[in-house]
């Protein structure tokens, strides 16, 4: 393939999956294979909505070497490992997209299918975990994509990785494994599993895990709400927003914090989330060493130096609440070990946070 169509296929497939919601910001990645011996691939940290075809860089499958001020990203090596493996493959896409990424917290070495497709045969891989963008976590997926008899792997605690022998045939493939992962975490036997909404029995009058009272606390009209907001803002500047969605209600009846179960949890919003009581003094103090913080019963409140980052730091709350609960219906939920959260909170804060501005 020429190398300009490849990169202008590149960015293509970027904006497609942005507005799909499988990839944000400057999460994930996509490249595109020009030859037997170099690829083409998105460039680290930046937003696929701003990028060009000359943002794109070219990588040597060998022993990636690029040339050029551009640095790609940093995942460019399960990327090499792919195309190495597979010479027909020609496009691949690596995703943080919801319910997969619920599925690698699960603790699974394998998604079990119930049939085979054109891209999906008997299960879906989980590669082994290592930190992103590290050699461990490049040998793991390779170890995967070895063994791998669909045109996926899922990647532990972290996303996916989807391929195929073109463009469309490696988007279809990313649409198609979000929606078995749904499926799968939804049959009616997990769903026994799990205490519905609602299911709980009040304890001194308050709701216990499992209750959905969002309207206890509201972002608009409530004076505690503006008290709040205008507290952070004196205190640390930045955007500060409210999170009501289901899964996030859900965990903030609990009283643990919440761990990452999912890379760019601790990335993005710390090592853990604590749950706060329903008073300002609170939520300030928890806000000092994360990006966001559960208000008992009601929800969470999510920081960011503007109204996009607090966004982004509310959609990642939101499904690593669903990866936790995914992992509890297949067993103990086992988060990230808190070194290599640190660790990641330390590199994205010193490098990444910085690239993406």
């Amino acid at each position: 393939m020429k190398e300009r169509e490849a990169k202008e296929l590149v960015v293509q497939a970027g904006i497609e999956l942005v507005h799909s919601g499988l990839i944000a910001r400057t999460w994930g990645n996509v490249s595109c294979r020009l030859n037997q011996e170099t690829f083409v691939i998105t460039p680290s940290g930046r937003d696929y909505l701003s990028l060009t075809p000359e943002d794109i860089v070219p990588v040597r499958i060998a022993d990636l070497g690029y040339k050029g001020s551009i640095k790609p990203s940093s995942e460019k090596g399960i990327h090499a490992e792919v195309y190495r493996l597979f010479p027909e493959i020609n496009f691949a896409i690596h995703t943080h997209q919801e319910y997969a990424s619920a599925v690698s917290a699960s603790g699974l070495d394998f998604m079990p299918l119930s049939g085979g497709t054109e891209r999906f045969f008997e299960k879906i891989l989980c590669a082994r975990y290592a930190l992103p963008g590290t050699k461990s976590l490049r040998k793991n997926v390779a170890e995967a994509l070895r063994n791998s008899t669909s045109n996926a792997v899922i990647l532990k605690h972290h996303g996916a990785l989807c391929y195929g022998n073109d463009y469309n045939s490696a988007i279809n493939t990313a649409y198609d494994l979000e929606k078995l992962c749904r499926d799968f975490i939804g049959k009616p036997e997990r769903r026994n599993q799990r205490k519905p909404l609602g299911s709980m029995q009040r304890d001194n009058g308050q709701p216990q895990e499992g209750t959905d009272e969002r309207d206890t606390y509201q972002a608009q009209g409530n004076p505690f709400a503006f008290a709040l907001k205008q507290a952070v803002l004196e205190k640390k500047g930045g955007f500060l927003l409210f999170n009501h969605d289901p899964e996030v209600v859900r965990y903030s009846h609990l009283t643990k914090p919440l761990h990452p179960f999912l890379d760019d949890f601790a990335q993005i919003i710390g090592t853990r989330a604590k749950v706060a009581e329903n008073d300002n003094k609170s939520i300030l103090k928890g806000l000092q060493h994360s990006s966001a913080v559960f208000i008992r019963n009601c929800g969470a409140v999510c920081w960011g130096k503007n109204e996009r980052d607090a966004e982004a730091v509310s959609m990642i709350l939101r499904k690593n609440c669903k990866a936790y609960f995914t992992a509890t219906i297949f067993g103990k939920p086992k988060p990230i070990n808190g070194f290599e959260s640190a660790l990641m909170r330390l590199v994205y804060l010193k490098k990444y946070s910085k690239l993406a501005e």
